[in-house]
């Protein structure tokens, strides 16, 4: 994932922005015991979401202390301890590394290439640990991503079709902090939703540079006309928010209920907004 999932940080109590920060450095620290310092470049606010998502639907009593990192060594945080949903998130994040640094592999640039030729090793070896962990997932991950290149070498044209791989991983890791059947049900849906808006955001960040360096993107592809194209982009976007949110409403959450609804009510949309922002400003200065 890409670090959109996050967030409206102004409208979190203190409470949960203390929270928010203790899982995120809790999974940093996470990814550097189990699968090693490079995998701390996986860290991202996707992840921390996650694992924060499997605390407050699994319930799961979490511990807290007052640790330095490296980052931050002269100041003690609160940091999240080891906990079976911290690990869940570290082990996704690294099998989805090895499969981002696969795909730059075949299809990046020259630079790209040699980054990923010489991390690959490293990624390798933590992800051989990440899929003994959690081999089912590392296997529908291998076969959606396969399908994914697919669809990219056929210049599918189906943003739909497109953003289904990614959905479909995305809707089998949340369909199993549960084994609650109803419950399954709606962090299926909410899984695939997300897949899907995270997948359509990141294609919408990278469209200009996609058509700039003749790379595959969804949208250069669509039947919308060129003006057009980023409009749909967004509206498909906050569409998929209003769904997700319709889900969320019927999960039954133990834990961080505040924190959560503040990502999907909020987050979700200042994220898409900030890229407007962005992308507005970029053609301010052409």
């Amino acid at each position: 994932m890409f670090g959109y999932i996050k967030p409206l940080a102004p409208e979190l109590k203190v409470k949960e922005q203390e929270a928010y920060r203790a899982i995120y450095c809790g999974l940093c620290k996470q990814l550097g015991r189990v699968y090693g310092p490079m995998s701390r470049l996986t860290l991202s606010y996707d992840f921390a979401f996650l694992a924060m998502l499997a605390i407050g639907v699994r319930g799961e009593m979490v511990e807290f202390s007052q640790e330095r990192c490296m980052v931050h060594p002269l100041k003690k945080r609160n940091i999240c301890q080891d906990c079976d949903s911290l690990d869940l998130s570290a082990a996704m994040a690294t099998i989805l590394l090895y499969h981002k640094l696969e795909d730059n592999l075949a299809d990046g640039k020259a630079r790209e290439k040699a980054l990923c030729m010489a991390a690959l090793p490293f990624a390798k070896s933590a992800y051989d640990k990440a899929a003994e962990k959690l081999p089912q997932l590392a296997q529908l991950a291998r076969e959606q991503m396969a399908e994914q290149a697919i669809l990219e070498r056929e210049h599918c044209p189906s943003v739909d079709r497109a953003s289904e791989p990614t959905a479909k991983i995305l809707e089998a890791l949340l369909g199993g902090l549960s084994e609650d059947p109803g419950q399954q049900l709606v962090l299926r849906r909410i899984g695939y939703l997300l897949g899907r808006w995270v997948y359509l955001m990141d294609a919408l960040d990278d469209l200009e540079e996609d058509i700039q360096n003749d790379n595959y993107n969804p949208f250069r592809y669509c039947d919308e006309g060129e003006e057009n194209k980023e409009e749909q982009a967004v509206a498909s976007l906050y569409l998929t928010i209003a769904e997700i949110i319709k889900a969320y409403d019927l999960l039954e959450v133990t834990y961080f209920d505040g924190l959560l609804s503040n990502v999907f009510r909020l987050g979700l949309k200042h994220s898409v907004d900030q890229l407007q922002q962005k992308k507005a400003k970029g053609k301010e200065t052409e």
